[in-house]
């Protein structure tokens, strides 16, 4: 499974090197997340992403155990953005939203806002700006801080939860084969699902817990948005299709070569 991540150049954000940047994001273009076949999730999103996406468990590097919406089945590949940017689903993910912005361990507070100086974007000529003149956030700002603040909260409870139900033993690894149905199959590799005969077999007190903190909604909204695999697997079919029709029409149309 590739890297998730689409950030290029992070930085941190500076009232006085960029007091003068603007950003004009073209509104509902998302092509700077087509490559991303994977994101990050916070347990708050879990409803609405498991009636969109598979949700799956990734191990980080430490060993922590996190949650993330699959979106693509072959690495590089997201199958909600199409051709032209456009996100082809009702709940579009925290992760995304949150670009080109983002928090990053640093600054008095432990936390600073950094910003992906690589996307196209940000410049100090056309769309909103991101301080005022004396050097303060815009409004415009100052809600996607509270929006990044809240996402750093809510990932940091996420990473608090999944400990304990990592702590159950109920996750297993899983590696999962796809059939697009015209001869090509994918497969997924290095993730973990929760055990349903593992967690059914967990005693009255683990379950109670479960419920008393907040893990019980998010095992069996994973458990539910597993029936989306089978989604990515005719998004695929369906894009390879529309990609050979317009390949085959593209050769239709070509003008007859001179001799």
């Amino acid at each position: 499974m590739s890297s998730f991540g689409f950030y290029k150049k992070v930085v941190a954000l500076n009232s006085e090197v960029h007091r003068n940047l603007k950003i004009a994001a073209e509104k509902g273009n998302f092509s700077y997340a087509k490559d991303a076949n994977a994101v990050m999730l916070t347990g708050m999103e879990f409803t609405d992403v498991s009636r969109e996406y598979p949700i799956v468990f990734v191990r980080a590097d430490d060993g922590t155990l996190r949650p993330i919406a699959l979106l693509g089945i072959r690495d590089g590949e997201n199958l909600f953005v199409d051709e032209n940017g456009k996100w082809d689903a009702r709940y579009i993910p925290a992760y995304i939203r949150r670009y080109p912005f983002v928090m990053a361990p640093g600054g008095p507070n432990g936390m600073v806002v950094c910003m992906d100086e690589a996307c196209p974007a940000l410049g100090m000529e056309h769309g909103e700006s991101i301080f005022d003149a004396e050097g303060k956030p815009t409004p415009r700002m100052n809600d996607m801080i509270q929006f990044l603040q809240q996402f750093q909260q809510e990932h940091a409870r996420t990473d608090w939860l999944t400990k304990q139900l990592d702590e159950l033993g109920i996750f297993v690894p899983q590696e999962a084969n796809f059939d697009t149905g015209n001869g090509e199959t994918f497969a997924l590799k290095d993730f973990y699902l929760i055990d349903e005969a593992k967690f059914g077999a967990l005693p009255e007190e683990k379950i109670l817990q479960l419920f008393k903190n907040g893990g019980m909604g998010l095992v069996y909204l994973h458990l539910a948005s597993l029936g989306n695999l089978a989604k990515l697997t005719e998004r695929l079919a369906a894009r390879n299709a529309d990609q050979k029709k317009a390949a085959a029409e593209a050769v239709t149309q070509a003008p007859a070569s001179l001799h």
